[in-house]
């Protein structure tokens, strides 16, 4: 269970520390935009993540009811 939490939030925690990043000259991280910038650059990949869950847990239902009848 521990470790399912820990690769959750290791990507929440990544995001949060990218906003206190230095980078280069046009590429500031602590502007007020750069959070909805980095949101609308990774919400794909999120919705590609949602989407896989979503799949593997309607396989796993699925797979489970058979089990069960």
């Amino acid at each position: 269970m521990f470790n399912k939490s820990l690769i959750a939030l290791s990507p929440l925690a990544l995001s949060v520390l990218s906003f206190y990043a230095m980078a280069h000259e046009g590429h500031d991280h602590s502007h007020p935009s750069a959070g909805l910038i980095h949101l609308l650059w990774a919400a794909p990949a999120l919705v590609v993540g949602a989407f896989a869950s979503y799949k593997l847990r309607q396989k796993y239902v699925e797979k489970r009811d058979k089990e069960n009848s």
